[in-house]
């Protein structure tokens, strides 16, 4: 009889290791998502609920108990994210008095073609931009990428595959924002503090995502129209007609109607010499914000 009650101890001692050791591996499987960005895996380590304390069983009577086992100590439940909120921000639009700043912002690059021919009519111009960038597009032209933060130009999110983020929540807005992130950073050294929503669409889901990853989100004053394929007369007009100090030109330096930017490269020289004649300082978005010249409804 004893060893019949030995026995059967030792199946439910095993029965019940065997089930601690499927806990773990369930819970050690989600906590964490891999995102592959052309190269080594990249990892996000998130939340997840502590596993639930296996229940013990006293041994049958007669049978000798096995050293106690230490009680593991309480994991707190935890709790759902919670909105971010920016730190306050030191500005100093002291150095920019008396100056009129617009900021040119360049969406949906990366890429070897109209975007470096982009950086190469601003370098000519020496004047610094933003660019919005797409994470397919980085993992295309890292080395573009790269260019465009070496050159001193301002980079931003602009969502992994361009998207309409009001759309999306949990895990398929956590992708297209925290994996564009990854990717910019692998392809340039420099993590993003700025994102623009594909079409500016926005909900609060979005932008609390976007407050979390520590990034603010930015609209634009002037849309040139140039993603339509609008003429290079058309395109310059509207830049004449809107631009207002504080103000933030939309532009492409990939995509647009049948993935022709030509109009946006021939009139870009012409548009900035125009805006100089004005008056007009051309700096980055960061600029922009720091001098406090930009309308307040533009940034999130």
């Amino acid at each position: 009889m004893r060893g019949k009650r030995v026995k059967k101890r030792r199946r439910t001692l095993a029965g019940t290791l065997g089930f601690m050791l499927l806990v773990a591996g369930i819970y050690a499987g989600f906590t964490a998502k891999e995102w592959k960005i052309g190269g080594p895996m990249v990892s996000s380590v998130v939340d997840a609920a502590p596993p639930a304390e296996t229940a013990t069983s006293s041994p049958p009577v007669g049978v000798e108990s096995p050293a106690p086992t230490p009680a593991p100590t309480p994991t707190p439940t935890p709790k759902p994210p919670e909105v971010a909120v920016r730190p306050p921000e030191i500005h100093h639009p002291e150095q920019y008095k008396n100056r009129k700043l617009v900021a040119l912002t360049f969406d949906d690059g990366p890429d070897n073609n109209y975007t470096t021919k982009i950086l190469d009519i601003l370098e000519e111009q020496h004047v610094k931009a933003t660019f919005f960038l797409v994470g397919t597009q980085v993992v295309k032209y890292p080395a573009t990428a790269k260019r465009i933060v070496d050159e001193g130009h301002s980079i931003g999110n602009h969502s992994w595959s361009h998207s309409d983020l009001s759309k999306l929540s949990g895990d398929a807005l956590e992708l297209q924002i925290g994996k564009t992130q990854q990717a910019i950073i692998q392809a340039t050294g420099v993590t993003p503090g700025l994102m623009r929503a594909p079409y500016g669409a926005l909900s609060d889901g979005v932008l609390d995502a976007i407050h979390r990853d520590g990034m603010k989100h930015i609209y634009w004053t002037v849309d040139t129209k140039d993603w339509a394929g609008s003429s290079v007369a058309s395109i310059r007009k509207n830049v004449l007609d809107h631009t207002h100090k504080g103000g933030i030109i939309l532009m492409h330096s990939f995509g647009g109607k049948k993935n022709a930017l030509d109009h946006t490269v021939k009139v870009l020289p012409t548009i900035i010499k125009d805006l100089q004649a004005r008056g007009y300082e051309l700096v980055t978005v960061d600029e922009l914000i720091d001098s406090e010249q930009v309308h307040p409804s533009v940034i999130k």
